[in-house]
C-alpha cells in the first residue's frame, strides 16, 4: 500500500508541475485553478503517506533522513499554500511543485538509509530536526521568490511584457516575500545549529562532519544577506542571488546527512 501511495503522490506532484509550467508559459485565466487543485490533491496523498510512515498516531515520521526529506517536501507545499493567502503568488507553484517533487523522490531513494541511532535520540535532537525542517521550508519560499525575481527582472529588461511577465508577481512582492521568509528561517536555522551542536557533542564527542561545515556556510550566507539588506540597502537581484546561494548550501546539508547515514555513521 505504501508503495502504491508513494507512486500516486509522485505522479500527482508531476502532473501539478506540468500544469503549473503550462500556466506560467502559455496558460490563461480559465486554467488557473487546475494546477492548484492537483497540487492540493498531491499534498493530500502525501499526508496519507506520512501517516503510514508515522511510528504512532500524531507523531511526525522524522526518524531517518528519508522521512525528513519527505516531511520537508510536504512542509514546503503547505507553506506555499499559506503564503498564497498572504501574497498573490499562486503562479510560483511552477517552482514550488518541482521542488516538492524532487525532495519527495529523494526520500524514496533514501529508503535504505540507516535510522538515527538510539544513542543520539533525545528531545534536543527532535527540536534540532524540527527547527531545521521549518527553516528549510522558509528558505525554500525565499529561494523560489528569488528565482521568480531574477526571471521577472530579466523579462523586464528585455521588455518582454507579455506571457510569463504578466503572470509573475511584481518585483516588490517577490522581494518582500523573500525577505520575510529569510527573517523567519534564519532564527530557526540558528536554533537548529545550536541544538545540533549540543547533541553532536553529547553523542560523538569532538567529531565534526561536513554537514556541520555546510550548515555554517549556509548560516553565514543568510546572516550576510540580512546584514547587507539592513546596512547596505541590499535588495532585488543581489539579495535574491544571496538567498538562492544560501538555500543551495542548506540542501547540501541534507545531502551530507544522507551520505553519512548511507555510510552507517549516524
Amino acid at each position: 500500500m505504501k508503495a502504491g501511495l508513494f507512486i500516486a503522490t509522485a505522479a500527482l506532484y508531476a502532473i501539478a508541475c506540468i500544469l503549473y509550467l503550462f500556466l506560467l508559459t502559455r496558460g490563461s485565466d480559465k486554467a488557473q485553478r487546475m494546477p492548484g487543485t492537483v497540487f492540493v490533491a498531491a499534498l493530500g496523498a502525501h499526508l496519507a503517506f506520512l501517516m503510514l510512515e508515522a511510528p504512532s498516531p500524531g507523531q511526525l515520521p522524522i526518524s531517518d533522513i528519508s522521512q525528513i526529506l519527505s516531511v520537508s517536501s510536504f512542509g514546503i507545499g503547505i507553506a506555499f499554500l499559506l503564503a498564497s493567502y498572504r501574497f498573490d503568488v499562486t503562479i510560483l507553484g511552477a517552482f514550488i511543485a518541482p521542488l516538492s517533487l524532487m525532495l519527495f523522490l529523494a526520500s524514496g531513494l533514501g529508503s535504505s538509509y540507516a535510522p538515527v541511532s538510539p544513542r543520539v535520540e533525545s528531545v534536543m535532537l527532535t527540536l534540532h530536526i524540527g527547527a531545521n525542517i521549518l527553516g528549510l521550508v522558509a528558505f525554500a519560499l525565499a529561494f523560489v521568490a528569488g528565482i521568480a525575481y531574477i526571471l521577472q527582472e530579466r523579462l523586464l529588461r528585455r521588455r518582454q511584457l507579455g506571457g510569463a511577465f504578466q503572470r509573475l508577481p511584481s518585483l516588490d512582492v517577490l522581494d518582500t516575500m523573500g525577505l520575510r521568509a529569510v527573517l523567519v528561517g534564519f532564527p530557526l536555522l540558528t536554533f537548529g545549529m545550536i541544538t545540533g551542536t549540543f547533541w553532536l557533542l553529547r553523542a560523538d564527542g569532538s567529531q565534526f562532519y561536513i554537514s556541520q561545515a555546510l550548515g555554517l556556510v549556509a548560516w553565514g550566507i543568510f546572516a550576510g544577506v540580512i546584514v547587507l539588506r539592513v546596512a547596505a540597502g541590499w535588495q532585488g537581484r543581489k539579495a535574491a542571488m544571496g538567498t538562492m546561494m544560501g538555500f543551495v548550501f542548506t540542501l547540501l546539508v541534507l545531502v551530507g546527512y544522507a551520505v553519512r547515514a548511507a555510510a552507517g555513521s549516524v
